[in-house]
């Protein structure tokens, strides 16, 4: 893939993914999309052939770049791994034991920046259960959590804006849903579609419909009398 393209995906992903102050840094110049990309596991840094002062040099800057970025304490990939999970290489704690200090030492800084209706992968794994939660996967966790009022009382209010403006937004009557290259959904299969990919939660769904559809109701209630009076007449 072009460099250009890559660093594209990768600022897409991360916004996606709601790492917005990564994407940040990469726009502004404070470290590399590439850099990152390897960090969260995305990809594979490739292997030199030999190690020179000035390769050395480069990786204590890239290091640097991301501690300033994901905190201190543990390192850039560590932070990482608490946050999103281990990367294609594997683990870089020694043991689960390690990995679990390592969360409890650094809950309050990472859920701080939780938001959005998501889940540092180290939550699932440590605190979740507690509570009788299982990981959904990532394109589920925002209506679980909702489901399971687990959210904070802000981040639900803006999660549920969200889902109402994506609710309205599928039922407008000329809404259709890109569902892959030349298959375009329509009707109830565009909505369905739409609203599986905003992840609105089926109580939402449910509620919202029926709200619609009492309010079809009463507009069509109006129009029947008068017809009723007119046949009078």
């Amino acid at each position: 893939m072009p460099s250009g393209s890559r660093r594209d995906y990768i600022l897409a992903r991360l916004e996606r993914d709601g790492r917005h102050d990564l994407a940040e840094a990469i726009r502004e110049g404070r470290v590399s999309a590439y850099t990152i990309a390897v960090e969260l596991g995305w990809t594979k840094r490739a292997e030199p052939a030999g190690v020179s002062s000035s390769g050395l040099n480069a990786a204590k800057r890239r290091q640097h770049q991301l501690r300033a970025l994901t905190g201190e304490g543990l390192s850039a990939g560590q932070m990482m791994e608490l946050k999103f999970g281990p990367g294609a290489q594997g683990s870089l704690f020694s043991s689960s034991e390690e990995l679990r200090h390592a969360w409890e030492a650094s809950r309050d800084e990472i859920m701080r920046g939780s938001s959005g209706g998501h889940r540092a992968q180290a939550w699932w794994c440590f605190d979740a259960p507690s509570l009788g939660l299982e990981w959904p996967g990532y394109f589920n966790e925002q209506s679980y959590l909702f489901e399971h009022n687990a959210l904070g009382e802000e981040e639900c209010a803006e999660l549920v804006a969200f889902w109402r403006r994506e609710f309205e937004r599928a039922y407008d009557p000329d809404f259709s849903y890109t569902a892959a290259p030349g298959e375009i959904l329509h009707g109830v299969a565009a909505q369905k579609a739409h609203l599986d990919w905003a992840d609105v939660p089926k109580s939402l769904r449910q509620r919202w419909r029926a709200a619609r559809r009492r309010r079809e109701r009463q507009l069509a209630a109006p129009s029947a009398g008068s017809e009723e009076v007119a046949a009078v007449k």
